[in-house]
């Protein structure tokens, strides 16, 4: 059996009974699909302040004129985001979880020459856009590599209020400009950001095209990792489209929230061949014999090959 087989196995088990007591259900009954119309972009509302700090926009010396804030993770009030995130008030157990993917990821780069990877989840709300910034965070801080962020959820972006920068300038205005240079947001020395950018009616035509193509060999050129944020895979054909183009996925699982048949119609979609590591995301310790923890949890949390 694999770590894939075993982390859906543990994700199984977990949908059985209720939300975990220590992440309780959210308020919000809006149906999914609201905020995943097709080839219509609706911006997400952020629940964070934007920060007061403000600082020119990292560019190519060509271009300098672009003002930008430099980003600043959660707002000083929003302690729970704090603690999810792989810096500061957050727990040893998620960091050491976190170094060992990127230990994964690293050990897949020198024998695979891998270097671009897109993180998607089956449903909304599984915690992939905070999956991307704790593995970016970890591959900077921890292995000390110049890491790119591409927010490529241009539907419902994330990763712009997740650092409190504004998403005036992005991947979408790339893929309508030819000869426009990346539009980098620097969050830290070595970590950098491309937000989704303005809203556009066609996300999937953008997608798809050659540009985008040449976006990726750019930024893979520059950057020792890129990691692209992508739309669910249960709602849009956006990440099966990224996916052949990317080639490699790390896909995150929401533990007692996703259903297992709609994590394993999204591997099928995605193609299994294409599953290079699987996250359970928020798994409550207390449910889990310490055997079957370390055995199955800790495990599915790394490249599975």
């Amino acid at each position: 059996m694999s770590r894939i087989d075993r982390a859906l196995a543990v994700a199984a088990e977990l949908s059985q009974g209720t939300t975990p007591a220590s992440r309780p259900a959210p308020a919000d009954t809006t149906c999914p699909l609201d905020q995943y119309t097709p080839e219509t972009v609706h911006e997400r509302s952020s629940p964070l302040e934007a920060t007061a700090e403000t600082r020119r926009q990292r560019r190519p010396p060509a271009a300098p004129e672009h003002p930008s804030p430099r980003g600043s993770i959660g707002a000083a009030d929003d302690g729970d985001l704090q603690a999810r995130v792989v810096t500061g008030t957050a727990n040893m157990t998620s960091i050491e979880q976190y170094r060992r993917l990127c230990a994964a990821l690293h050990h897949a780069q020198v024998e695979r020459k891998l270097q671009t990877v897109m993180v998607t989840s089956a449903l909304p709300k599984d915690g992939k856009t905070l999956t991307v910034l704790n593995i970016a965070l970890t591959l900077a801080e921890s292995y000390a590599r110049r890491v790119l962020m591409i927010d490529a959820d241009m539907r419902a972006p994330g990763l712009h209020t997740l650092l409190n920068v504004p998403n005036t300038c992005g991947l979408s205005d790339l893929l309508l400009e030819e000869h426009q240079e990346l539009p980098l947001i620097e969050v830290s020395p070595r970590l950098s950001l491309v937000t989704a950018g303005k809203p556009g009616g066609a996300p999937l035509a953008g997608l798809t095209s050659t540009r985008m193509e040449d976006v990726l060999d750019e930024a893979s050129r520059r950057f020792d990792w890129v990691l692209v944020d992508t739309p669910p895979v249960g709602l849009l054909s956006d990440a099966q489209v990224l996916a052949r183009l990317i080639g490699a996925v790390i896909f995150v699982v929401g533990a007692g929230s996703t259903p297992i048949a709609a994590v394993q119609r999204a591997i099928a979609e995605l193609g299994a061949e294409s599953i290079v590591g699987l996250v359970l995301n928020r798994v409550d310790d207390t449910r889990i014999p310490a055997a079957d923890y370390y055995g199955h949890y800790r495990g599915s949390n790394h490249l599975d090959r």
